[in-house]
């Protein structure tokens, strides 16, 4: 990678930093396990798809994790850092393999998995229970399925971005 594409992917990634933090913590629902639905899956996957898997990770985590801080759930943050950062680090990894719609597809799909299952675990563990854990998938589902319609319409918009090597 040379200069001129390490310093897009540092702009390109401080620019998904900000977008999922307003995402997530100016457009959220407050659920009743301490937790809250919000729509920055979607950038996650989004920016995910044009990032390597690095700065990815730093998209979800940071971009997630400092909405938390922000918005008074920080007890979720290192959770969260993983979480959404391993959403992101595996939808890029899958995505940087294969360029096609397909692969890119499923790899929204896993990177939805990774985020109901590590919150499943998350919220069990800060709830101390599995059964309230569960309580939370559903919130996490309608979640994951608002990203996935927002990856799949805005990244033909982002593709229209010249400054991006596609």
């Amino acid at each position: 990678m040379n200069e001129q594409q390490k310093l897009k992917q540092l702009v390109f990634s401080s620019l998904g930093i900000a977008i999922v933090f307003v995402a997530t913590i100016f457009i959220r629902i407050p659920n009743t396990i301490h937790g809250y639905i919000d729509l920055g899956d979607g950038f996650i996957l989004l920016f995910a798809s044009i990032l390597n898997p690095v700065f990815a990770f730093l998209v979800g985590g940071l971009g997630s994790g400092l909405a938390d801080i922000a918005g008074g759930y920080g007890f979720y943050f290192f959770f969260t850092l993983l979480i959404k950062g391993m959403e992101g680090f595996m939808v890029s990894y899958l995505v940087s393999k294969s360029k096609k719609n397909k692969t890119r597809f499923l790899a929204y799909i896993l990177g939805s998995i990774i985020m109901i299952i590590g919150y499943l675990i998350a919220d069990s563990f800060i709830n101390q229970s599995f059964w309230l854990g569960l309580v939370g998938v559903s919130g996490n589902l309608f979640q994951a399925g608002a990203g996935l319609l927002i990856a799949l319409f805005g990244f033909p918009l982002l593709k229209k971005i010249p400054y991006l090597d596609q």
